[in-house]
């Protein structure tokens, strides 16, 4: 095969583009590996993921049992003893007596209403309600009448009196979750409440006194959204007398033994399937995920292993595809077809072709979003958008979406459905 002057300037440059972007896809893995490093020996003992033989299990759990006795409290229910859960449960400890409200924050799945409960069951109010309300849930009207309750009369409908949630509290504990999502009139009916204690049914003229502690989540960070006028500064205040910030999943990875090990025993328990285990392989490939979900997703894994798995030891090749590439989809197609003619263009055509199948991959894989699907990808928004542009992929996907758009509005029902 005859090679020209310029082919080697192009094999050269392609090799340096795709040695970077490789590079930082692996980069990530690379990070969780080093991090892990001290894991290592009980990464590589299958028998720490096996479902327990009783004798085994009492003695697992006098061992971590000693490790949290420093803890004033009991916090069994919240599984972790990283660093960044350790400091959470000493937060924990210097707050649970007090009346103090607590703001967790945290994304979707680190398990913020299972803090909110360890403060409300460890506390004095531990005998009274435990209360929970998704203020994102509830269009406004009606959480008005959820929070305060309503009086016969008050609506078409109310055909009796209802309590609502903080008279059912009252003594307990009432929590607050996705409260970044409550519209600016509720934040000021919530705040008077919370600064007085005093709650007024809707439709009602009398007023009566509560005594709630109030434990509120969000997902997203309330101070950046008090800056943008999202949010009242003053209610914000009042809500975060205590901030427990939650760690991702990503960021406590060394939990993750321990957490496959509670999900097998409380999975097979609750199905009454026969105890599982894991495998190492499967642990390294829960280990390189990044875990958008954070521990719900993995609690949602595992179940559905347990689920699936015919046998007692649950084979790699069921664990869902976008973990067993490490959140990365995979190519359709292998290599393209032979070229008819090779030359100094073959090699950037066929990498732009695949570069392109990536990314559109990618895309489908995050519904669209750009965001979401660069960082599948390794990459900034703004890298992404610059390749896109590059392969012409940008216009192609407004099209895309626009006639998805299109036949959502235009197509009938379907009987069948």
């Amino acid at each position: 095969m005859d090679f020209y002057p310029g082919s080697y300037a192009v094999l050269k440059k392609e090799n340096a583009r795709l040695t970077r972007e490789i590079k930082i896809l692996r980069q990530k893995l690379q990070e969780a590996i080093e991090k892990l490093k001290g894991l290592q020996q009980k990464a590589e003992d299958p028998s720490r993921y096996l479902v327990k033989s009783p004798s085994q299990e009492i003695a697992l759990n006098v061992e971590r049992s000693a490790s949290r006795r420093a803890y004033r409290f009991n916090y069994d229910s919240i599984i972790g003893e990283s660093p960044s859960m350790r400091a959470i449960f000493e937060t924990l400890d210097r707050v649970i007596d007090s009346d103090l409200p607590v703001l967790i924050q945290g994304e979707s799945g680190t398990g913020k209403e299972l803090v909110a409960q360890a403060i409300h069951y460890n506390s004095p109010r531990k005998d009274k309600k435990f209360v929970a309300e998704n203020c994102g849930a509830i269009p406004d009207a009606l959480l008005e009448s959820e929070l305060f309750g309503y009086v016969t009369g008050a609506f078409t409908g109310a055909t009796h009196d209802k309590k609502g949630l903080f008279e059912l509290a009252d003594g307990g504990t009432l929590f607050l979750d996705e409260i970044s999502n409550m519209s600016p009139d509720m934040q000021m009916k919530l705040l008077r409440v919370i600064e007085t204690g005093i709650v007024r049914k809707v439709g009602a003229s009398e007023t009566f006194k509560v005594n709630t502690r109030i434990i509120s989540a969000s997902n997203v960070d309330l101070a950046s959204l008090v800056e943008k006028g999202k949010f009242r500064k003053d209610l914000f205040y009042r809500l975060n007398t205590v901030i427990i910030q939650l760690p991702r999943l990503r960021d406590r990875k060394e939990d993750i033994p321990l957490l496959v090990d509670h999900f097998l025993q409380k999975a097979a328990k609750r199905m009454g399937a026969p105890p599982r285990r894991i495998s190492p392989v499967i642990l390294e490939m829960f280990l390189s995920f990044d875990w958008p979900g954070n521990v719900r997703e993995l609690e949602n894994e595992v179940y559905r292993l347990v689920a699936l798995s015919p046998t007692e030891e649950i084979q790699p090749d069921l664990v869902s595809a976008n973990i067993q590439s490490g959140g990365v989809p995979k190519l359709r197609s292998s290599l393209p077809p032979k070229p008819d003619k090779i030359d100094e263009n073959t090699l950037r055509k066929a990498i732009a072709n695949a570069e392109r199948e990536v990314i559109m991959q990618a895309l489908e894989h995050a519904n669209g979003n750009r965001s979401k699907a660069a960082k599948l990808l390794g990459l900034s928004t703004a890298g992404l958008i610059k390749k896109m542009n590059r392969c012409g992929l940008s216009v192609v996907w407004k099209i895309k979406e626009k006639k998805s758009a299109e036949q959502l509005t235009s197509e009938p029902p379907n009987p069948k459905d």
